[in-house]
């Protein structure tokens, strides 16, 4: 199981760093890449690591499901506030971590947004040495899905 959780964190890793960095930069992700992405974390799943068919199925089935309604329904609620690449994203990452590690997932990641966003605000609340302020901050949102989906499947691994 090591060596399978390693090889598939590779695989997510060698396509999450690039789109977490082009998200940082441009506020943009490259969408073919990441539809490489879903290939690959695919086939890595399936033919390299020969897992089950059916049980790891369901499971991603559940955790895409939960991924598109979380997500989705955050895009819809922010007002499109979540970009659709970030949604996108959120996809790839629930095939990585399965449905029940994409939902700690996705808390991590709305808790590590948050706190860069509360950071953010402080720092630019001393800057402008202002009583009232309303920041108002574009945010990535991609390298928080990243890396929370990163940490809990360490987390899981150190776990387990």
């Amino acid at each position: 199981m090591d060596r399978e959780l390693a090889l598939l964190s590779l695989c997510y890793l060698f396509f999450a760093i690039p789109l977490a960095y082009m998200d940082s930069r441009k506020f943009r992700i490259s969408l073919p890449f990441l539809c490489a992405g879903f290939v690959t974390i695919i086939l890595c799943r399936f033919v390299v690591l020969s897992m089950p068919l059916v049980p790891v199925c369901k499971n991603l089935v559940f955790a895409l499901l939960s991924s598109g309604l979380i997500y989705g329904c955050t895009r819809v609620l922010t007002d499109g506030g979540l970009g659709l690449g970030d949604v996108f994203f959120g996809l790839f990452s629930a095939l990585y971590t399965g449905f029940y590690m994409n939902i700690i997932a996705t808390f991590f990641a709305a808790l590590l947004g948050v706190m860069y966003y509360l950071l953010l605000a402080l720092v630019q609340r001393h800057k402008k040495k202002q009583i009232v302020h309303r920041p108002v901050f574009a945010i990535p949102f991609v390298p928080f899905i990243a890396s929370a989906s990163v940490l809990t499947m360490l987390l899981f691994f150190v776990i387990a």
